[in-house]
């Protein structure tokens, strides 16, 4: 392996010995090998380390200690990271084809990129309506919401020196706030990637803790954001709080199933996928 590889995927792990084999086997599966794995792990009392026996030869950085969350330990991965675009690989989520990286390596070989974005199709999905998402975007798109799943993203390390890590005041949200700083600052160089890299476990620790991640979406706002926008999203607090409510009420039913099914068919239709 050369110095510095095109790709560092750090995986953040805590007791994950189940779910590693599958999403690091993923890696290894990839057309492209150009690529290191940084592993995090938050000091895991499972049989995590040797489930990683077999993928030593392309682990970079193995870190094991405990540490301050989820965005302490992706810290910790991107300044291990000895690549030139870091990805975020995290246990229980897995690569969408075994040319996803060969594709991204493409698109980076041809233009200037410090942050390129594409789509993630979910699984787990409590109706079992998964669905794909991801867009081209535009920074006032965050005023409203985070309109980009973090397993879709490749970001040049250097664009954490120049804007920062994850801010470990948010417990939830970090990734998103760091989004907003990309997306704010019109010198990144973005690019959306029509395609399909990453399966997303959406079940994540922001899923089941929905208002205290809207919470944090509120201070991202009053420090990002235009006043009266910042001012809009803490009204809509009682209103983001019914809508959940009803989701979490009714997700289980025929009829929420059969919307769900209903909203998303089409976005699933003559989507453009790597093979």
């Amino acid at each position: 392996m050369k110095q510095q590889p095109k790709f560092s995927l750090i995986t953040v792990c805590y007791n994950a010995a189940r779910l590693l084999p599958d999403t690091l086997q993923s890696a290894l599966q990839q057309s492209f090998k150009d690529f290191e794995l940084v592993i995090i792990d938050g000091g895991s009392t499972d049989h995590t380390q040797e489930v990683l026996r077999p993928f030593e030869a392309y682990i970079g950085t193995f870190i094991s200690e405990p540490d301050q969350g989820i965005y302490d330990a992706m810290n910790k991965g991107v300044k291990a990271a000895k690549g030139e675009y870091v990805y975020f690989l995290n246990a229980g989520d897995s690569f969408y084809s075994p040319h996803v990286l060969e594709l991204v390596n493409n698109c980076l070989e041809k233009q200037a990129i410090d942050f390129l974005y594409a789509k993630v199709e979910t699984k787990n999905e409590p109706t079992q309506v998964n669905y794909v998402t991801g867009k081209p975007v535009k920074f006032s798109m965050f005023f409203s919401h985070y309109p980009i799943c973090h397993q879709a993203t490749f970001a040049k390390k250097t664009l954490f020196q120049q804007l920062g890590f994850f801010n470990l005041r948010y417990s939830l949200v970090a990734d998103g706030e760091w989004f907003v700083r990309v997306f704010k600052n019109q010198q990144v160089k973005t690019f959306f990637l029509n395609q399909i890299v990453a399966f997303y476990d959406i079940q994540g620790a922001t899923y089941f803790k929905r208002m205290k991640g809207y919470k944090e979406y509120i201070h991202v706002g009053f420090t990002h954001f235009p006043p009266y926008i910042a001012i809009l999203n803490l009204l809509l607090y009682p209103v983001i709080y019914a809508k959940v409510w009803f989701i979490r009420s009714f997700q289980n039913t025929f009829w929420f199933k059969l919307y769900r099914t209903y909203k998303f068919k089409n976005k699933l239709a003559n989507l453009p996928v790597v093979k």
